[in-house]
């Protein structure tokens, strides 16, 4: 009987533990269609997990979980998948014992009211309110800007450039807020927005005054790992490119053993930047796993994690990842600032003395193995020239810059009629490539060549890759002078068109 007794107070006292540390969201909103789905998100550093959804009846919806370890959970409330909803979120804070409404007069999700007790969200608040008009015309913007499916891109851009100007307002009216207020989590999150905005947004209005508030941090808020961040934003590190030394730093493993990137130099070294968050970078990974079993002899692969330690940690144990899995513990402070990653997954190929060799960024079925194929099994080949009375001969010359490494120039002809370009394209099997008609050469004076004709090739059209990947055609212009030194190939202007420029004609 006493242990019967023991054993349910012991219940109780867990049930007790556990309702204190409850939090419940009550939603109660207007002018939302029954039975639109909200999802509640838990975050971890930049990374969103789903936690918890409900469907919206008679205008309310409800949740009910345990607070984190930390005691302040941050989440974000969406309902993305709904037309009539901006692809926003609203900012919920969380804490043990909170009681919190939500309440809405429409779909513009990101200005829902939140009431809640917890300091985090009452600070939050202030900043919501000082422009709330302002994300309340955002928010209708991003609505319309979402179903203009059809729409020309001039209206877009039209669009695209009304809610740029509405983010500089917004962003004047929060700094203002802020040099008014403490040092706090909201204050620290909001200067991390704003550092970001100052790091990649070229036409941002206020870094100066960014700045100055970052020079009201102390040195423990600098050192931490939201200051380190702000830090690299704000004041971005030398980055490495193709052809430096590769950059390095102190990396550790799920346990917590020390490792270097120069531990693996004398092999070909595969950094792969990525994130739990990421759905490409998930997605390499059965490919990543066939490449290292292909070159296991001569490649070293090297994942780079920019998750929060614990995430980093439950994603791995989810993961198969037979090749090296490290962080700096950084997240995007460290060697993601050095190597310049804006966007996941970036790879970046290292040489066996420890070269840049290539880096890119994005993934698609069959290119990591294109990628290997170009530069660890492709022959190596030096540059000649062959004189041949009036015919010069150039193989394989030395070029400055390429944004293409689909296409390979094997050999430059120039005779007095015609210019050929003999080139082999390396592309992902059964895939297309396409040279565009308006493909030129432009010399080193400024003048321009234009195509004549093409052979194996016809520009324009698709061209498929056989099964090996590989292919070669030719390309005629019209005949370059014979003083030229060096010339540049560009089909245009666009994000997407091949520039190869500093093709030399001289060793």
């Amino acid at each position: 009987m006493e242990k019967q007794l023991f054993s349910n107070l012991l219940l109780l006292s867990c049930f007790a533990i556990q309702a204190q540390q409850e939090y419940t969201i009550e939603g109660h909103v207007e002018g939302v269609k029954d039975g639109t789905l909200v999802s509640l998100f838990l975050l971890d550093g930049n990374v969103g997990s789903t936690v918890a959804t409900d469907s919206i009846r008679n205008g309310t919806f409800h949740f009910k979980r345990n607070a984190g370890e930390s005691g302040l959970d941050r989440l974000s409330l969406m309902c993305t998948r709904e037309q009539d909803f901006p692809s926003m979120s609203l900012s919920i804070y969380a804490a043990p014992n909170a009681n919190i409404k939500v309440t809405g007069t429409n779909t513009l999700i990101y200005t829902w009211k939140v009431d809640s007790p917890v300091k985090e969200q009452q600070e939050y608040n202030r900043f919501i309110d000082v422009s709330r008009d302002l994300w309340d015309e955002f928010q209708r913007l991003s609505i319309k800007e979402k179903g203009m499916r059809s729409a020309l891109e001039t209206e877009r851009k039209a669009i695209r450039a009304k809610k740029d100007s509405i983010s500089d307002l917004i962003s004047s009216r929060e700094l203002k807020l802020m040099q008014e207020l403490p040092i706090s989590t909201i204050w620290m999150e909001k200067l991390g927005r704003l550092s970001t905005s100052a790091k990649y947004n070229p036409k941002f209005s206020y870094k100066e005054e960014t700045i100055a508030l970052y020079n009201r941090l102390n040195d423990e808020q600098k050192s931490s790992m939201q200051g380190q961040e702000i830090t690299v934003n704000l004041f971005p590190p030398t980055v490495v490119k193709e052809g430096d030394d590769m950059a390095d730093t102190d990396l550790f493993d799920l346990n917590g053993k020390l490792h270097h990137l120069t531990d693996f130099k004398g092999n070909y070294i595969l950094l792969d930047f990525w994130s739990s968050g990421c759905g490409p970078c998930i997605m390499a990974l059965p490919e990543m796993k066939e490449i290292q079993e292909q070159y296991k002899e001569r490649l070293t692969i090297v994942s780079l994690s920019s998750d929060t330690k614990s995430r980093w940690t439950t994603a791995s144990a989810q993961l198969e990842m037979t090749w090296q899995n490290l962080s700096d513990l950084k997240q995007s402070a460290g060697l993601y600032a050095k190597y310049g990653v804006r966007g996941i997954p970036n790879y970046v190929l290292i040489s066996p003395e420890g070269k840049i060799m290539k880096m890119w960024s994005g993934y698609g079925k069959g290119t990591l193995k294109l990628k290997m194929r170009r530069y660890l099994d492709a022959p190596k080949h030096e540059t000649s020239i062959i004189l041949q009375g009036n015919t010069k001969i150039v193989n394989y010359p030395v070029v400055e810059f390429t944004n293409t490494d689909i296409v390979e120039i094997k050999q430059v002809e120039l005779t007095d009629t015609a210019t050929v370009l003999r080139l082999k394209a390396f592309y992902i099997p059964k895939y297309w490539i396409q040279v565009s008609p308006n493909i030129k050469l432009v010399d080193e004076k400024g003048t321009s060549y234009t195509l004549k004709r093409a052979n194996g090739i016809k520009p324009g059209e698709h061209f498929f890759l056989p099964e090996s990947g590989e292919a070669e055609f030719s390309l005629i212009f019209a005949p370059l002078s014979t003083l030229t030194k060096t010339f540049s190939i560009t089909e245009g202007q666009n994000k997407n068109d091949w520039q190869i420029n500093g093709v030399r004609l001289t060793k």
